[in-house]
């Protein structure tokens, strides 16, 4: 799998140097799956054997060995698109590559995902191949480089978040639509059905040809969904909030304000107010920056009479120096104006370049962002 981070720490494990300028990580885990492994195909039908041992040690390093291989074709294609490859970690889960993205685009995505699956499956062909010619136990453990290959290859090639084909289909879909988050929407969708699916071919698939289900399958089958649910759940949830910060704007969610300077009357603002369409008003200092505030509909309060000759003071409201968000802002960059201004005020202004447009309430913006 590959993964772009932001500002992400360095993993602890057993560090095993640096390829193409990552560092590679082996987790402490990777030598639990080892033992698993070698354990395994040691006790066969006829007991605990050491060759069987030996056998599945050799396994256990192919497997590390085609991941290693695996996260090593991301790196390669990440380097390649100029980005920075951070590490490679081997787990018990089998590995991921942390790459950094900034202003990534779908076509990298996309290749980048594709190249492991698709590293796995030229060496699992290519193993395969060359068994037949080699005897004995280095013909079987040649056999099972290339099996395992083609597993890795099949397994990581599923379109759902967190496998490599998840972010594929993000690609696509992302470049289909231009919309960033409804591909990641949509690997996640997948990736809850490929979670579901594994679970559904272990149980089900024995009981349909009259067979009960083998419980090392259920039991890995049951591993996996609880790792690939979770992680297609977490990526739905931020994909959807992401999304819809991203299609929000200040300016959407303000109310429409005209500025007035601090000299006026209270009949020359409700002219400029009514000429706008505003609701608001913003009070601009001598030097032209907000700092009051006041709704149209305060004004009401003055007598009609007295309106030509009453100055804004009697209805302003004070505004903190400053307290101004560009009317374009979206996004993470909207969620970074906003969080500044979170208890220190009730609301702030929203400007086109210089010049005051609107009125939004931080409790309002901080709604619509969460």
């Amino acid at each position: 799998m590959n993964r772009p981070p932001v500002n992400h720490p360095r993993t602890r494990g057993i560090s095993l140097g640096r390829v193409l300028g990552a560092r590679v990580v082996l987790s402490p885990s990777t030598l639990v799956m080892a033992l698993i492994l070698a354990v395994f195909y040691a006790a066969g039908e006829d007991g605990f054997s050491r060759q069987g041992f030996s056998l599945g040690l050799a396994v256990a390093v192919l497997l590390f060995g085609s991941v290693f291989l695996h996260e090593l074709a991301h790196t390669a294609v990440a380097r390649g698109f100029g980005r920075e490859v951070d590490e490679i970690v081997l787990t018990f889960f089998g590995g991921h590559t942390q790459f950094r993205s900034e202003d990534p685009r779908p076509l990298e995505i996309g290749l980048i995902a594709a190249a492991g699956p698709a590293a796995n499956a030229a060496i699992g062909g290519a193993a395969l191949a060359a068994s037949g010619a080699v005897d004995g136990i280095a013909g079987r453990i040649v056999f099972y480089a290339g099996v395992l290959n083609l597993i890795l290859a099949a397994f990581n090639a599923l379109p759902g978040s967190p496998l490599d084909g998840g972010r594929v289909v993000n690609a696509i879909v992302w470049g289909a639509t231009s919309d960033r988050w409804k591909g990641h929407r949509w690997a996640a969708h997948g990736g809850r059905i490929v979670a579901v699916g594994v679970v559904v071919v272990a149980i089900a698939g024995p009981l349909v040809t009259g067979n009960s289900p083998d419980l090392i399958t259920v039991i890995w089958s049951a591993f996996l969904f609880s790792v690939i649910w979770p992680a297609a759940s977490a990526e739905l949830r931020a994909a959807t909030v992401l999304g819809r910060r991203e299609g929000t704007t200040a300016g959407s969610l303000a109310v429409v304000a005209v500025g007035v300077p601090y000299d006026a009357t209270v009949a020359q603002a409700r002219a400029h107010a009514e000429a706008a369409d505003a609701r608001e008003v913003v009070v601009l200092a001598a030097d032209g920056q907000p700092a009051g505030h006041f709704p149209v509909a305060l004004t009401e309060a003055v007598p009609e009479e007295a309106r030509a000759t009453t100055t804004l003071m009697s209805v302003t409201m004070p505004l903190a120096r400053g307290a101004q968000i560009p009317a374009s802002a979206s996004g993470q960059a909207l969620v970074e104006a906003v969080v500044p201004w979170l208890g220190r005020t009730d609301v702030v202004v929203i400007m086109n370049g210089d010049v005051p447009v609107g009125i939004a309430h931080v409790e309002d913006l901080r709604a619509a962002l969460s």
